[in-house]
């Protein structure tokens, strides 16, 4: 045995409990979803020496995950790299991503990027094996991890808003490992993973969100497939419910009421944003079709371009500009602007919209988290459940004998505050 390898659970039982330690996860493989793999190994580093933890590995006898689990939470900080991919498989309270740290410093992600050559080499021929890190060498998996725990050391200590962080994992990981059922047929039609394996088992294909930006707003694109920018076409309906319809809340003027709500201007709870706005533009009370259009272009430029002189009458853009304005002072005179996660960035090469434009897309992802985790609260033992969050809409995957009275509490949420939200109910994501 290898001094680093700990295989039995006597072993791991004379491994000293210390405050903090670092981990990462090696599953099967690189390649597939989290939610479609088990653990291989678990890198473990005390802050003195390294350990590889087998629990599935051709070189090793295997630990029994849970008895890893027990001794790491004894541990008051678990630092790693990514939570939610650790999540699927272990339960860690005491958690902290680095991941988001290094956003916060602006350290690049290739610094955690320490594949060895036996590494890539595998990858490279071997790639479709579903189980490929069980077959790499345990001391080619120990330095790639040493690697990425010299990687992050200047990492530690540094580490803020942890509460909001783990709101956003179990937010997001909690939509996430629902799955999409598809149609198979259709989907082969018009979408052409990477690797079907990689996120496709049982009828059910996976999304994969990914936090690790400036703005925390999400993208969720993998294995060749961006589920934030799916055609609207015939190709949704390859996604099917689970249960009984899929029930979409899309968001009326989304960022307009959030910025609305951060500079107290009260704006209807009853009627579209754009008729509201469009009625000042064109100084009438019914808006024909072109001119409902014509308004959300207006708005949707001043909003995202700048506002324009002759829109400064407006009195809710009139305060939008005093609150940009505001920002951008704030952020020169500090040297940084505070976004709504607690996040803060450096201004310098920004103008004053495009700081702008980066809170409100942190506004709308901290709202956007705020609802999901209600969510969760209420649909927790439903066979309802939230299965795509695409900026301004949220996607119900709804069983219909769970009644109108948990559709209304749904929508509830999603208006709290002033937010008011349309509703398309359909057989597939195409709403046919």
């Amino acid at each position: 045995m290898a001094f680093y390898i700990i295989e039995t659970k006597e072993q791991l039982n004379k491994l000293p409990i210390t405050s903090k330690c670092f981990i990462d996860l090696v599953t099967n493989s690189d390649e597939i979803h989290s939610a479609l793999t088990s653990t291989s190994a678990i890198y473990y580093n005390n802050f003195e020496k390294g350990f590889i933890l087998t629990v599935n590995h051709t070189e090793g006898f295997s630990l029994d995950l849970k008895d890893i689990q027990n001794f790491l939470a004894q541990h008051e900080k678990v630092y790693l790299l990514d939570g939610k991919y650790h999540s699927y498989h272990l339960t860690l309270p005491n958690a902290v991503d680095l991941h988001f740290t290094a956003v916060d410093l602006s350290v690049p992600v290739d610094n955690f990027n320490c594949d060895t050559a036996v590494h890539k080499d595998f990858y490279y021929k071997h790639q479709y094996n579903p189980n490929i890190n069980t077959l790499i060498p345990i001391s080619k998996h120990y330095e790639r991890c040493e690697c990425m725990f010299e990687g992050i050391l200047p990492l530690i200590g540094k580490e803020e808003n942890l509460a909001q962080q783990n709101a956003f994992i179990n937010a997001y990981k909690w939509v996430e490992e629902q799955g999409i059922k598809i149609n198979e047929k259709i989907f082969d039609k018009y979408f052409e993973p990477t690797w079907k394996a990689n996120s496709v088992r049982d009828g059910r294909i996976y999304t994969k969100y990914n936090m690790y930006n400036i703005t925390s707003r999400p993208t969720n694109a993998y294995n060749g497939i961006n589920f934030l920018a799916l055609p609207k076409d015939k190709s949704r309906a390859a996604f099917i419910p689970s249960n009984d319809k899929f029930i979409e809340f899309d968001f009326d003027g989304y960022h307009l009421r959030l910025i609305a709500n951060r500079i107290d201007f009260t704006l209807p709870s009853d009627v579209s944003i754009h008729i509201y706005l469009g009625q000042i533009y064109f100084g009438k009370e019914e808006l024909t079709d072109e001119e409902y259009q014509e308004s959300k272009k207006i708005t949707f430029r001043q909003l995202y371009n700048g506002i324009e002189s002759k829109y400064l009458h407006v009195e809710f853009f009139k305060k939008v500009q005093v609150f940009v304005d505001q920002l951008y002072s704030i952020a020169q005179n500090e040297g940084y602007l505070e976004l709504p996660n607690g996040r803060r960035i450096n201004p310098t090469g920004f103008s004053p919209q495009k700081l702008f434009n980066y809170y409100v897309q942190c506004l709308e992802t901290v709202n956007n988290v705020e609802k999901l985790t209600k969510l969760k609260e209420l649909l927790h033992e439903k066979k309802s459940k939230v299965i795509l969050v695409v900026y301004d809409s949220i996607l119900i995957d709804f069983a219909l004998d769970e009644g109108k009275e948990l559709l209304g509490q749904i929508r509830d949420i999603l208006q709290e505050n002033g937010y008011l939200v349309k509703v398309k109910i359909g057989g597939t994501y195409d709403f046919s």
